[in-house]
């Protein structure tokens, strides 16, 4: 059981149009907390346990009857300076369930007591404490580090994968999402494979990299200037924030319309070809059965 001993930030709230369930609940937050969405929140439950979720939506709720209601006591929008019906209101963050430290799935009672989760919560809420018993089980490296966890109330936990997910034998893949055109996924991509081969016998894998982002991933084996912060962010994952090894790195550029007279490969920047590298081209003679 988890011992969690942070400040109570809310109660669970169940009414008839809105019960909590198995899969779901709400609670208003005390005035004054910051909550934000993706936060990870324990709530107190049945045996002493604690189910844990994840903040999905925060919504302001009053006891006004609709938006119109709100505009006629404002003196048909005449009153800007100040409300002449000041509202009741309260702030509810919708929650959607992660785990139960006793495996206990019961909706979350009504009035329930709702704390941020500490950094034992939080391996417990994503199924990481499972990966450290695996470890101590088998031996064997699983904990992949995949970066920090921050809460709104500044409370920090590393975040792991498994390695059997991420190189198999199971399912071996990772799913990366965000905006497009930030170069946010390819970043995170790059940290993970980092991680990987830090974190594994590097030894038996190798690392292929199909870029179609300019020159960006030309200059992975250059050290990068990196703030204070980043540094203690790396170094609280247990890993060293270091560029690839310029001699296991190979560049294959693409021979190009003017390589034969110019030498040069057909990139973004043919004067800033990285070394080391290597040109590479399909004649027609070894790709006709591909056509």
């Amino acid at each position: 059981m988890s011992d969690v001993k942070e400040e109570v930030i809310g109660r669970a709230s169940a009414t008839e149009k809105d019960p909590t369930s198995a899969e779901r609940f709400a609670f208003w937050i005390r005035p004054g907390e910051r909550v934000n969405p993706f936060d990870i929140v324990a709530a107190e439950h049945f045996d002493g346990s604690i189910t844990y979720g994840l903040v999905t939506n925060i919504r302001h709720v009053t006891d006004a009857a609709s938006h119109l209601s709100n505009y006629i006591s404002n003196d048909f929008g005449e009153s800007v300076d100040e409300p002449n019906t000041p509202r009741q209101g309260t702030n509810v963050a919708e929650v959607a369930v992660l785990a139960n430290d006793q495996d206990i799935y019961m909706p979350v009672q009504s009035e329930a007591r709702v704390r941020f989760a500490d950094e034992e919560g939080i391996h417990v809420a994503l199924g990481i404490d499972t990966m450290k018993e695996k470890e101590e089980r088998t031996g064997k490296k699983i904990r992949i580090p995949a970066g920090v966890i921050r809460m709104s109330n500044g409370a920090e936990a590393v975040a792991y994968l498994d390695v059997e997910y991420v190189l198999g034998p199971e399912a071996a893949h990772v799913n990366i999402s965000g905006i497009s055109g930030l170069a946010t996924k390819t970043s995170y991509a790059m940290f993970l494979i980092q991680s990987i081969l830090q974190t594994v016998d590097s030894e038996n894998i190798a690392t292929i990299l199909l870029n179609v982002k300019y020159d960006d991933l030309l200059h992975i084996h250059e050290p990068r200037a990196l703030e204070p912060e980043e540094h203690e962010i790396w170094e609280r994952m247990g890993l060293r924030p270091e560029p690839f090894p310029a001699d296991r790195v190979h560049y294959l550029l693409p021979w190009g319309k003017y390589s034969q007279t110019t030498g040069r490969p057909n990139i973004f920047n043919p004067d800033d070809a990285p070394y080391p590298h290597r040109m590479y081209a399909y004649d027609l003679q070894h790709s006709i059965d591909k056509l």
